[in-house]
């Protein structure tokens, strides 16, 4: 047994195990998982500025500055109108087209984009920009430099969309002024989320945005998604629902009748009437041999007041057995067998014998 022990030890020891590691980058942990704005916001925090972390629609407040926003929130014409209200009232708006939304991974294939909601499109027009959506696997848009207030800032943006102010060259970023505030579009929203922030100057145009605005408020940004309550459901209720489902299935197996009624472990006693007590009774005392004995009382009994009835009926030298079946309404050789018959021969003629006894007996009353 040790020779062999170390004989599988050695041919291990000689064996050669080769392996490869891989490493692969899945995301940030933590706040920064669920948050693609974190970075972001703590830019602007640092630079003195009031900041707001919405995770679902809310109205601006009047006293909001600037306003980070996925285009796929303005849905309806709803949301569309307030935006479009508080920018005309002194807000600036960043409206962010592709890769904005908090469902999207900065470490996977971008999804297939949705189709622009139609709101959030005639909101743009009335203000003088125009959107057009090339479609994925058409080839990207690509924008090295955006020129902004006056200087030229380095991003890497790519998008599926151009943008572009009312007769000018399409790209990947447009801004135009609204009444007294500003609405900025730019088509690729990755530039600013914590992946991609520190790259080139994607942070200083970001500081950019936010000093242009020249009244002071608060900075918001907008963590959405255009995922519909049944696509949530759809993507993250389902094996609960499976569960719950087979629960509730186990219960109606176990609780309900499967193929009929069930069927009880014992079959219910049909001897439940007065009658047949009296019959299992007399069956018991017919074993016993006490039937004789149990019909002589009432045999006695009977002929005793039909002799009475019978004189005074002046029948006296007629068939006395006759006379009580004319009066029983019942045949002769069932008077004379009640009456005059021995033990019977089994329980079923105790029975019979007993019946007729018993209707004698009431007719002589």
């Amino acid at each position: 047994m040790k020779k062999l022990l170390l004989l599988v030890a050695a041919v291990f020891a000689l064996t050669a195990c080769d392996y490869k590691e891989v490493v692969h980058e899945i995301g940030y942990k933590g706040k920064a998982r669920i948050n693609p704005w974190l970075a972001a916001e703590r830019f602007c925090a640092r630079s003195g500025n009031k900041v707001r972390s919405l995770a679902s629609w809310t109205a601006p407040d009047w006293g909001d500055a600037v306003w980070f926003l996925p285009a796929s929130i303005l849905n309806n014409k709803s949301f569309s109108r307030q935006m479009e209200e508080w920018v005309s009232n002194g807000g600036h708006l960043v409206l962010l087209i592709e890769h904005a939304d908090a469902e999207t991974s900065d470490w996977s294939e971008p999804p297939s984009e949705l189709e622009r909601e139609p709101a959030m499109k005639y909101m743009l027009e009335r203000v003088g920009i125009a959107l057009k959506d090339h479609g994925t696997g058409k080839g990207e848009t690509k924008g090295e430099k955006i020129e902004f207030d006056g200087r030229s800032y380095d991003v890497d943006a790519k998008s599926n969309a151009t943008v572009s102010v009312m007769g000018g060259d399409p790209g990947v970023f447009a801004s135009v002024e609204k009444g007294d505030g500003r609405l900025t579009v730019i088509t690729d929203g990755r530039i600013f989320r914590n992946r991609w922030i520190g790259d080139k100057d994607h942070a200083a145009l970001m500081d950019a945005l936010i000093r242009v605005t020249e009244d002071g408020g608060e900075i918001a940004f907008m963590r959405g998604s255009n995922i519909s309550l049944s696509g949530l459901l759809g993507k993250h209720l389902w094996p609960v629902l499976i569960g719950l489902g087979f629960l509730i299935g186990l219960w109606l197996w176990k609780n309900f009748s499967r193929f009929g009624p069930i069927e009880a472990t014992t079959e219910p006693s049909v001897s439940r009437g007065y009658d047949h007590h009296l019959e299992a009774l007399g069956d018991f005392q017919w074993r016993l041999d006490r039937a004789f004995t149990l019909l002589a009382p009432i045999r006695a009994q009977i002929v005793e007041r039909g002799q009475r009835i019978c004189n005074r009926a002046g029948r006296r030298d007629e068939d006395f057995f006759q006379f009580l079946a004319d009066r029983a309404g019942i045949p002769r050789e069932r008077v004379f067998r009640a009456l005059a018959e021995g033990a019977p021969a089994d329980s079923a003629i105790l029975t019979r014998t007993t019946a007729d006894l018993q209707v004698l007996l009431q007719v002589l009353h």
